[in-house]
Protein backbone atom coordinates (compact mmCIF):
# COMPACT_ATOMS: atom_id res chain seq x y z
CA UNK A 1 0.00 0.00 0.00
CA UNK A 2 1.50 3.30 -0.89
CA UNK A 3 0.34 6.62 1.21
CA UNK A 4 -0.27 9.32 -1.29
CA UNK A 5 0.26 12.75 1.16
CA UNK A 6 0.68 15.87 0.91
CA UNK A 7 3.97 17.53 2.46
CA UNK A 8 1.79 20.23 4.02
CA UNK A 9 -0.72 17.70 5.79
CA UNK A 10 -0.17 16.78 9.41
CA UNK A 11 1.04 13.41 9.93
CA UNK A 12 -2.33 12.82 12.98
CA UNK A 13 -4.61 13.92 9.30
CA UNK A 14 -7.28 10.53 9.17
CA UNK A 15 -6.61 8.63 6.23
CA UNK A 16 -9.45 8.16 3.90
CA UNK A 17 -9.46 4.89 1.85
CA UNK A 18 -10.50 4.44 -1.92
CA UNK A 19 -10.72 1.71 -2.78
CA UNK A 20 -8.97 1.19 -6.68
CA UNK A 21 -12.18 -0.52 -8.13
CA UNK A 22 -15.71 0.11 -10.43
CA UNK A 23 -15.76 3.66 -11.51
CA UNK A 24 -13.11 4.60 -8.88
CA UNK A 25 -10.55 3.00 -10.89
CA UNK A 26 -10.93 5.52 -13.31
CA UNK A 27 -11.67 8.42 -11.26
CA UNK A 28 -9.53 7.85 -8.17
CA UNK A 29 -7.65 10.92 -8.85
CA UNK A 30 -10.28 13.29 -8.66
CA UNK A 31 -10.97 12.24 -5.23
CA UNK A 32 -7.97 11.95 -4.26
CA UNK A 33 -7.68 15.40 -4.91
CA UNK A 34 -10.86 16.25 -3.30
CA UNK A 35 -10.03 14.59 0.05
CA UNK A 36 -6.73 15.73 0.23
CA UNK A 37 -7.93 19.75 -0.40
CA UNK A 38 -9.98 18.82 2.65
CA UNK A 39 -6.84 18.12 4.79
CA UNK A 40 -7.02 14.47 4.53
CA UNK A 41 -4.37 11.98 4.11
CA UNK A 42 -5.50 9.66 1.06
CA UNK A 43 -4.61 5.59 0.54
CA UNK A 44 -5.67 3.93 -2.35
CA UNK A 45 -6.24 0.51 -2.60
CA UNK A 46 -3.39 -0.43 -5.32
CA UNK A 47 -3.28 -2.86 -8.04
CA UNK A 48 -6.02 -6.24 -7.91
CA UNK A 49 -3.97 -8.98 -6.90
CA UNK A 50 -5.26 -12.42 -6.13
CA UNK A 51 -5.70 -11.92 -2.58
CA UNK A 52 -8.05 -8.87 -3.27
CA UNK A 53 -9.63 -10.95 -5.54
CA UNK A 54 -10.38 -13.85 -2.77
CA UNK A 55 -11.13 -11.07 -0.36
CA UNK A 56 -14.21 -9.84 -2.36
CA UNK A 57 -15.14 -13.48 -3.24
CA UNK A 58 -15.30 -14.47 0.47
CA UNK A 59 -17.32 -11.14 1.33
CA UNK A 60 -19.86 -11.21 -1.84
CA UNK A 61 -22.83 -13.36 -2.26
CA UNK A 62 -22.58 -16.05 -5.70
CA UNK A 63 -24.53 -13.61 -7.89
CA UNK A 64 -22.47 -10.34 -7.20
CA UNK A 65 -20.48 -9.78 -10.72
CA UNK A 66 -16.93 -9.79 -10.76
CA UNK A 67 -16.24 -6.24 -10.84
CA UNK A 68 -18.18 -5.88 -7.55
CA UNK A 69 -16.50 -9.01 -5.69
CA UNK A 70 -13.12 -6.75 -6.60
CA UNK A 71 -14.42 -3.68 -5.50
CA UNK A 72 -15.29 -5.51 -2.29
CA UNK A 73 -12.09 -6.85 -1.76
CA UNK A 74 -10.15 -3.59 -2.35
CA UNK A 75 -12.36 -1.99 -0.04
CA UNK A 76 -11.88 -4.88 2.75
CA UNK A 77 -8.26 -4.25 1.97
CA UNK A 78 -8.50 -1.08 3.34
CA UNK A 79 -9.39 -2.33 6.93
CA UNK A 80 -7.70 -0.88 9.90
CA UNK A 81 -5.56 1.31 7.46
CA UNK A 82 -8.06 4.22 6.72
CA UNK A 83 -10.33 5.90 9.30
CA UNK A 84 -12.94 6.39 6.78
CA UNK A 85 -13.38 3.92 3.40
CA UNK A 86 -15.05 6.41 0.56
CA UNK A 87 -17.78 4.13 -1.56
CA UNK A 88 -19.42 6.50 -3.76
CA UNK A 89 -22.83 6.39 -5.28
CA UNK A 90 -23.75 7.10 -8.75
CA UNK A 91 -26.68 7.63 -10.08
CA UNK A 92 -26.40 9.78 -13.04
CA UNK A 93 -23.53 12.17 -14.95
CA UNK A 94 -24.98 13.07 -17.44
CA UNK A 95 -28.68 14.17 -19.28
CA UNK A 96 -30.84 11.05 -19.57
CA UNK A 97 -27.76 8.73 -19.39
CA UNK A 98 -28.39 5.77 -16.08
CA UNK A 99 -25.71 4.53 -14.24
CA UNK A 100 -25.38 0.49 -13.83
CA UNK A 101 -27.94 0.25 -10.86
CA UNK A 102 -24.87 -1.90 -8.68
CA UNK A 103 -23.19 1.68 -8.96
CA UNK A 104 -26.39 3.33 -7.41
CA UNK A 105 -26.33 0.92 -4.51
CA UNK A 106 -22.60 -0.05 -4.04
CA UNK A 107 -22.40 2.27 -0.77
CA UNK A 108 -25.11 -0.38 0.39
CA UNK A 109 -23.83 -3.43 -0.55
CA UNK A 110 -20.24 -2.85 0.26
CA UNK A 111 -22.05 -2.33 3.93
CA UNK A 112 -23.46 -5.52 4.13
CA UNK A 113 -20.95 -7.36 2.29
CA UNK A 114 -18.43 -6.25 5.11
CA UNK A 115 -20.77 -5.21 8.08
CA UNK A 116 -18.20 -3.35 10.82
CA UNK A 117 -14.88 -3.72 9.06
CA UNK A 118 -15.11 -0.32 7.81
CA UNK A 119 -16.31 2.89 8.41
CA UNK A 120 -17.95 3.96 4.91
CA UNK A 121 -18.42 7.37 3.98
CA UNK A 122 -20.03 8.20 0.61
CA UNK A 123 -21.43 10.96 -2.05
CA UNK A 124 -24.38 10.41 -3.97
CA UNK A 125 -24.08 12.10 -7.55
CA UNK A 126 -26.89 12.49 -9.30
CA UNK A 127 -26.59 15.14 -12.46
CA UNK A 128 -29.51 14.87 -13.98
CA UNK A 129 -33.02 15.15 -12.12
CA UNK A 130 -31.67 15.67 -8.44
CA UNK A 131 -28.74 18.20 -8.08
CA UNK A 132 -30.37 18.33 -4.68
CA UNK A 133 -29.48 14.68 -3.86
CA UNK A 134 -26.14 15.90 -4.41
CA UNK A 135 -25.37 18.75 -2.24
CA UNK A 136 -27.39 16.91 0.51
CA UNK A 137 -25.23 14.02 0.61
CA UNK A 138 -22.47 16.67 0.93
CA UNK A 139 -23.92 18.44 3.70
CA UNK A 140 -23.79 14.45 5.25
CA UNK A 141 -20.49 14.08 4.45
CA UNK A 142 -19.36 17.69 6.17
CA UNK A 143 -21.21 16.42 9.54
CA UNK A 144 -19.42 12.98 9.42
CA UNK A 145 -16.09 14.37 9.08
CA UNK A 146 -16.52 17.73 11.22
CA UNK A 147 -16.17 20.03 7.78
CA UNK A 148 -17.64 23.16 7.06
CA UNK A 149 -20.27 22.54 4.37
CA UNK A 150 -19.35 25.40 2.82
CA UNK A 151 -15.59 24.58 2.55
CA UNK A 152 -16.85 20.87 1.31
CA UNK A 153 -18.91 22.18 -1.49
CA UNK A 154 -16.60 24.55 -2.63
CA UNK A 155 -13.79 21.54 -3.06
CA UNK A 156 -16.36 19.12 -4.91
CA UNK A 157 -17.33 22.02 -7.60
CA UNK A 158 -13.63 22.91 -8.29
CA UNK A 159 -12.07 19.39 -8.75
CA UNK A 160 -15.08 16.87 -8.82
CA UNK A 161 -17.63 18.62 -10.67
CA UNK A 162 -15.29 20.10 -12.88
CA UNK A 163 -13.67 16.68 -14.08
CA UNK A 164 -16.78 14.70 -13.74
CA UNK A 165 -18.11 17.19 -16.30
CA UNK A 166 -15.31 18.03 -18.10
CA UNK A 167 -14.31 17.06 -22.15
CA UNK A 168 -11.41 15.15 -22.74
CA UNK A 169 -8.20 16.47 -24.40
CA UNK A 170 -8.57 16.07 -27.89
CA UNK A 171 -5.07 14.41 -27.69
CA UNK A 172 -7.43 12.02 -26.23
CA UNK A 173 -8.59 10.85 -29.87
CA UNK A 174 -6.45 7.88 -31.33
CA UNK A 175 -8.47 7.30 -34.51
CA UNK A 176 -5.34 7.79 -36.96
CA UNK A 177 -4.32 4.07 -38.44
CA UNK A 178 -1.54 2.11 -37.62
CA UNK A 179 1.31 0.43 -39.40
CA UNK A 180 1.00 -2.32 -37.70
CA UNK A 181 -2.19 -4.67 -37.60
CA UNK A 182 -5.23 -3.29 -35.16
CA UNK A 183 -7.62 -5.16 -32.87
CA UNK A 184 -10.31 -3.09 -31.11
CA UNK A 185 -10.57 -4.43 -27.36
CA UNK A 186 -13.88 -3.44 -26.06
CA UNK A 187 -15.45 -3.67 -22.51
CA UNK A 188 -15.67 -1.57 -19.02
CA UNK A 189 -12.77 0.41 -18.06
CA UNK A 190 -12.44 -1.17 -15.07
CA UNK A 191 -12.06 -5.04 -16.58
CA UNK A 192 -9.85 -4.29 -20.67
CA UNK A 193 -7.30 -1.79 -17.87
CA UNK A 194 -6.99 -4.27 -14.80
CA UNK A 195 -3.88 -6.60 -15.68
CA UNK A 196 -5.33 -9.06 -13.32
CA UNK A 197 -8.94 -9.64 -14.63
CA UNK A 198 -8.29 -8.78 -17.98
CA UNK A 199 -5.76 -11.56 -17.66
CA UNK A 200 -3.11 -8.80 -19.48
CA UNK A 201 -5.12 -8.92 -22.73
CA UNK A 202 -3.66 -5.61 -23.95
CA UNK A 203 -0.39 -6.47 -23.49
CA UNK A 204 -0.61 -9.95 -24.75
CA UNK A 205 -1.86 -8.48 -28.53
CA UNK A 206 0.80 -6.24 -28.15
CA UNK A 207 3.29 -8.76 -27.76
CA UNK A 208 1.73 -10.72 -30.61
CA UNK A 209 2.48 -7.40 -32.82
CA UNK A 210 -0.61 -5.54 -33.11
CA UNK A 211 -1.92 -1.81 -32.45
CA UNK A 212 -4.46 -1.84 -29.38
CA UNK A 213 -7.39 0.23 -29.46
CA UNK A 214 -10.19 0.59 -27.07
CA UNK A 215 -13.41 2.89 -26.83
CA UNK A 216 -11.27 5.03 -24.30
CA UNK A 217 -9.45 6.49 -26.81
CA UNK A 218 -12.02 8.02 -28.35
CA UNK A 219 -13.05 11.82 -27.26
CA UNK A 220 -16.85 11.85 -24.92
CA UNK A 221 -17.94 13.46 -27.26
CA UNK A 222 -16.89 12.07 -30.35
CA UNK A 223 -18.26 8.31 -28.75
CA UNK A 224 -21.21 10.43 -28.15
CA UNK A 225 -22.22 11.39 -31.72
CA UNK A 226 -21.22 7.60 -32.61
CA UNK A 227 -24.77 6.41 -30.38
CA UNK A 228 -27.76 7.10 -32.16
CA UNK A 229 -30.66 5.95 -32.06
CA UNK A 230 -29.49 4.80 -28.04
CA UNK A 231 -28.58 8.19 -27.14
CA UNK A 232 -32.28 9.55 -27.68
CA UNK A 233 -33.83 7.29 -24.56
CA UNK A 234 -32.26 6.33 -20.95
CA UNK A 235 -29.51 4.28 -21.68
CA UNK A 236 -26.51 3.27 -19.06
CA UNK A 237 -23.49 5.88 -19.50
CA UNK A 238 -21.09 2.80 -19.41
CA UNK A 239 -22.96 1.13 -21.84
CA UNK A 240 -23.17 4.54 -24.56
CA UNK A 241 -18.86 4.50 -24.28
CA UNK A 242 -18.81 0.95 -25.06
CA UNK A 243 -21.05 1.19 -27.84
CA UNK A 244 -20.02 5.07 -29.38
CA UNK A 245 -16.65 3.59 -29.19
CA UNK A 246 -16.73 0.77 -30.91
CA UNK A 247 -18.74 2.41 -33.94
CA UNK A 248 -16.18 4.81 -34.17
CA UNK A 249 -13.09 2.58 -34.19
CA UNK A 250 -15.21 0.23 -37.11
CA UNK A 251 -14.26 3.15 -39.42
CA UNK A 252 -10.78 2.42 -39.02
CA UNK A 253 -9.46 1.23 -41.86
CA UNK A 254 -6.94 -0.90 -40.65
CA UNK A 255 -8.95 -2.41 -38.03
CA UNK A 256 -9.35 -6.19 -38.70
CA UNK A 257 -10.59 -7.72 -35.52
CA UNK A 258 -12.51 -6.89 -32.33
CA UNK A 259 -12.15 -8.23 -28.64
CA UNK A 260 -15.48 -8.18 -26.18
CA UNK A 261 -14.24 -8.82 -22.84
CA UNK A 262 -16.92 -8.83 -20.24
CA UNK A 263 -17.38 -10.10 -16.52
CA UNK A 264 -20.37 -12.97 -16.50
CA UNK A 265 -23.59 -11.96 -15.50
CA UNK A 266 -23.36 -8.47 -16.68
CA UNK A 267 -26.48 -6.84 -17.61
CA UNK A 268 -25.41 -3.75 -19.49
CA UNK A 269 -23.10 -5.87 -21.76
CA UNK A 270 -25.80 -8.69 -22.23
CA UNK A 271 -27.55 -5.48 -23.93
CA UNK A 272 -24.57 -3.84 -25.79
CA UNK A 273 -22.69 -6.91 -26.97
CA UNK A 274 -26.26 -7.87 -28.96
CA UNK A 275 -25.93 -4.36 -30.01
CA UNK A 276 -22.30 -4.80 -31.41
CA UNK A 277 -22.64 -8.46 -33.00
CA UNK A 278 -25.85 -7.80 -34.48
CA UNK A 279 -26.33 -4.59 -35.50
CA UNK A 280 -22.58 -2.29 -35.95
CA UNK A 281 -21.23 -5.33 -37.33
CA UNK A 282 -23.40 -5.30 -40.21
CA UNK A 283 -21.77 -2.16 -41.31
CA UNK A 284 -18.66 -3.94 -41.63
CA UNK A 285 -17.79 -7.93 -41.40
CA UNK A 286 -14.59 -8.32 -38.78
CA UNK A 287 -13.93 -11.32 -36.83
CA UNK A 288 -15.11 -10.74 -33.72
CA UNK A 289 -14.73 -12.80 -30.02
CA UNK A 290 -16.39 -12.16 -27.20
CA UNK A 291 -14.44 -13.16 -23.93
CA UNK A 292 -16.39 -14.05 -20.74
CA UNK A 293 -14.37 -13.79 -17.32
CA UNK A 294 -15.33 -14.79 -13.79
CA UNK A 295 -13.40 -15.35 -10.39
CA UNK A 296 -13.25 -19.68 -11.61
CA UNK A 297 -11.80 -18.36 -15.38
CA UNK A 298 -8.44 -19.84 -16.34
CA UNK A 299 -5.68 -18.32 -18.02
CA UNK A 300 -4.45 -21.43 -19.90
CA UNK A 301 -8.35 -21.46 -21.17
CA UNK A 302 -8.33 -17.53 -21.92
CA UNK A 303 -4.76 -17.88 -23.54
CA UNK A 304 -6.31 -20.76 -25.69
CA UNK A 305 -9.27 -18.67 -27.31
CA UNK A 306 -7.30 -15.49 -27.38
CA UNK A 307 -4.74 -17.70 -29.90
CA UNK A 308 -7.29 -19.77 -31.79
CA UNK A 309 -8.68 -15.94 -32.70
CA UNK A 310 -4.98 -14.18 -33.57
CA UNK A 311 -4.65 -17.63 -35.47
CA UNK A 312 -7.78 -16.85 -37.49
CA UNK A 313 -6.79 -13.29 -38.08
CA UNK A 314 -3.28 -14.02 -39.00
CA UNK A 315 -4.86 -16.43 -41.79
CA UNK A 316 -7.60 -13.61 -42.66
CA UNK A 317 -4.68 -11.07 -43.39
CA UNK A 318 -2.78 -13.25 -45.52
CA UNK A 319 -5.57 -14.06 -47.79
CA UNK A 320 -6.15 -10.41 -48.22
CA UNK A 321 -2.28 -10.41 -49.23
CA UNK A 322 -2.88 -13.12 -51.67
CA UNK A 323 -5.89 -11.08 -53.48
CA UNK A 324 -3.77 -8.12 -53.52
CA UNK A 325 -0.78 -10.15 -55.69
Amino acid sequence: MNFHMNEKMPSEAPIIGIPEGLMLFEQKQLWKDFFEKLGYRVLLSGHTTNRVLEAGIARCCNETCLPVKVFTGHAASLCKKADYVFIPRYSRICLHEKSCPKFCGLPDEIRLSLKNEICPIEVAIDFDRDFKKTYESLKVLSRKLGQNAKTVEKAFDEIVMSGLTAEESPNRTCLENSEKPMIAVLGHPYMIFDELLSMNLINKLKAAGYCVRTPYDVRRSVRRNNVNPFLSGSFFDTGLDILGGAKALLGLPGLIGMIYLSPFACGIDSLVTEFIEHRLRKERQIPYLKLTVDEHSGEAGFDTRLEAFLDMLANVMENRRKEIV
